[in-house]
């Protein structure tokens, strides 16, 4: 299941394209190919019939280039055809890469460096927020949604959520172990199938890297912009927020009053569903303040007595669903609480 990458620039009107590939086993490794018609790049992915792959796309080939999610595909017939609508002549160039994925609800997140924390003008921020420079030295995969009720049902045998009648609602009344638990038990079943090896793992992210798979490469207090009004998400509608504002009343706002299905409302710029609202997402981490400097895949505190947990919910105001807002408890099993996994390798 190791990655192994090459390029290849192909040209194409005023476009340059490259191709990413992952071998895993023995599959065919991913390739792509790219022709122009009616102004707009036309993609076909070339591997293994049945795989699973996301489609990328970036303005540059730095070492510190953000990739953005275009689209999942599953090969069929060792091939798959893919059309970029956002792409255009007039684009001065575009680099696409297809990416191995586990399955398409996952979303692979490459390296990268990005701020953490909110700016001291961010309305209502918090003093935990300082901002500082993180950078995420491994790629990993994370889950395009949280993990839905009929995923949790067919790991461990039972669904404790407290909104039921629609399985692809997000699993809560979960606790901090219960999903640890989750991720362990995913981890031995998937190395059973054969579907991960023994040198990949499921588990909770990192407090930093969730807020920078949350920001997808964004600087402002929300990742669609400084602002988070009524119908964006599932929060409590009537409490709105403006980075420059802060609290913004909404009598006519929408408040739900439960959680909704997976992917309701529009994903982040990588493909995440869900980072804003609907249930709150437990982290890896010990509660604790941030390094006073810069860091590399930071992993929290050794110690601690509350864990973290990331993104707002189904009733919290908007100002608690900002990219920066943590907070933390005990290992309390509530209809608020809910989570997403990474799939990550274990060697160095």
């Amino acid at each position: 299941m190791k990655k192994h990458v090459w390029q290849k620039a192909l040209y194409a009107q005023s476009l340059i394209f490259t191709g990413l590939m992952a071998q895993v086993s023995a599959q065919t490794p991913l390739a792509l190919s790219i022709e122009m018609k009616a102004g707009q790049a036309q993609l076909t992915v070339h591997g293994t019939a049945g795989t699973a792959c996301q489609i990328q796309w970036s303005d540059s080939l730095s070492l510190t280039s953000m990739w953005f999610h275009l689209g999942h595909c599953v090969l069929t017939n060792s091939l798959s055809l893919f059309s970029d609508a956002t792409s255009s002549s007039a684009n001065a160039r575009r680099f696409y890469r297809a990416v191995w994925i586990p399955n398409t609800n996952m979303v692979w997140i490459s390296p990268g460096t990005f701020i953490m924390g909110s700016p001291v003008d961010e309305a209502l921020r918090y003093p935990d927020e300082t901002q500082h420079i993180v950078t995420i030295g491994r790629g990993f995969w994370i889950g395009k949604n949280p993990v839905t009720q009929n995923d949790y049902l067919g790991v461990v045998g039972s669904n404790p959520s407290y909104f039921t009648g629609d399985l692809n609602r997000p699993v809560e009344q979960v606790s901090w172990n219960d999903a640890t638990n989750y991720c362990a038990l995913r981890t031995q079943q998937e190395r059973l199938t054969g579907q991960i090896t023994a040198d990949f793992i499921y588990r909770l992210p990192t407090e930093s890297e969730w807020e920078y798979a949350c920001r997808a490469g964004t600087t402002t207090a929300f990742y669609f912009g400084s602002w988070l009004h009524s119908g964006q998400a599932n929060f409590y509608g009537t409490a709105e927020y403006e980075a420059a504002v802060g609290y913004i009343s909404n009598p006519i706002g929408v408040f739900i009053g439960t959680t909704t299905p997976v992917g309701s409302y529009a994903p982040n710029g990588w493909g995440l569903y869900d980072m804003i609202g609907n249930i709150w997402e437990w982290c890896q981490d010990w509660y604790g303040a941030y390094p006073a400097g810069s860091a590399t895949d930071p992993q929290g505190p050794l110690t601690g007595s509350y864990r973290l947990f990331r993104g707002g919910n189904w009733t919290a105001e908007a100002t608690y669903c900002r990219s920066a807002f943590r907070s933390s408890a005990p290992t309390i099993a509530s209809h608020n609480f809910g989570f997403r996994v990474v799939l990550a390798s274990t060697q160095p």
